[in-house]
C-alpha cells in the first residue's frame, strides 16, 4: 500500500481488530480471508484502512457481469478531458479498476503499459478507473517510493486515467477487489473479468498474457 509515505494499519470493521501490513500481505499471498477496503483515516504518521473480510464465494463479481453489457457512462479523465459514451461504443474496451493505494495494481502497471504498443489504437480504448483524485494520483507518480518499487526513474500509466469514480466502482460495478479488469467487446458485452493479480512461474504478473488471450478469443 502506498499513501504519502506513511505507515499503513488495517482495522477490521466488525471486530475492530488491527493488522500490520505484513499480516495483510500474507493473507493476500496465500489467498486466505479475502477482504475489501472500505475507507481510510489519517492518524499521525499512520493511515488506518477500514476493511471488511468477506466470504470467498462473495469475492467475485463474475456471475453478476460476465456476458452482460458494461454500464457505460461519460467520463472525465485526469487531464479534465471528457470521454463520451459515443467514443467508447464500437471499440474493444480494457477497463482497469485500480488505486494508488493498491500495491498489486502498481506492480502490474509495466505489463499494462505494454498493451498500448501491442494493440491497434483505432480499435481499442484503455481506461484506468480509480476512486483516487487527480492530485493524489499526480503526486503518487512523482514519489521516490514508486520509483524504487518499480525500478523506473519515470513511472507512468499508459491508460487514460479516470479519477473520482468511487460511486461508480462501489455502487454500479460493485468492484470487490483491486485490481479488477473488465474486457469488453465491440458490442459492449463483458467477455472477461480478471480479479486480483495472477502470477506466472517466475512470480511475475500474467495480466498482459491474460488480456491478450481473451482478445484473441473474442476478436
Amino acid at each position: 500500500m502506498f499513501k504519502n509515505n506513511k505507515h499503513n494499519i488495517f482495522r477490521e470493521t466488525l471486530t475492530n481488530t488491527y493488522y500490520e501490513m505484513s499480516e495483510m500481505d500474507s493473507l493476500y499471498k496465500t489467498g486466505k480471508s479475502p477482504f475489501q477496503i472500505l475507507s481510510n483515516i489519517k492518524k499521525g504518521d499512520s493511515i488506518v484502512w477500514m476493511i471488511k473480510f468477506i466470504n470467498e464465494d462473495d469475492f467475485t463479481i463474475k456471475s453478476q457481469w460476465l456476458n452482460k453489457k458494461f454500464p457505460l457512462k461519460d467520463f472525465v479523465d485526469i487531464h479534465n478531458i471528457q470521454i463520451k459514451t459515443s467514443e467508447l461504443t464500437g471499440k474493444f474496451l480494457i477497463i482497469y479498476c485500480w488505486s494508488v493505494s493498491c500495491g498489486p495494481c502498481i506492480k502490474e502497471l509495466p505489463y499494462l503499459n505494454a498493451l498500448k504498443d501491442s494493440l491497434n489504437k483505432d480499435n481499442y480504448i484503455l481506461l484506468g478507473v480509480t476512486f483516487d483524485n487527480s492530485v493524489s494520483i499526480r503526486n503518487f507518480f512523482k514519489s521516490n517510493q514508486l520509483n524504487t518499487y518499480l525500478n523506473d526513474e519515470n513511472p507512468s500509466f499508459a491508460f487514460r486515467i479516470i479519477p473520482n469514480q468511487k460511486e461508480f466502482l462501489n455502487n454500479v460495478l460493485g468492484v470487490k477487489s483491486y485490481p479488477t479488469t473488465f474486457i469488453v467487446d465491440k458490442k459492449g458485452f463483458i467477455k472477461q473479468i480478471i480479479e486480483g493479480v495472477n502470477l506466472d512461474e517466475q512470480k511475475k504478473p500474467k495480466i498482459y498474457s491474460e488480456i491478450m488471450e481473451t482478445l484473441k478469443r473474442i476478436e
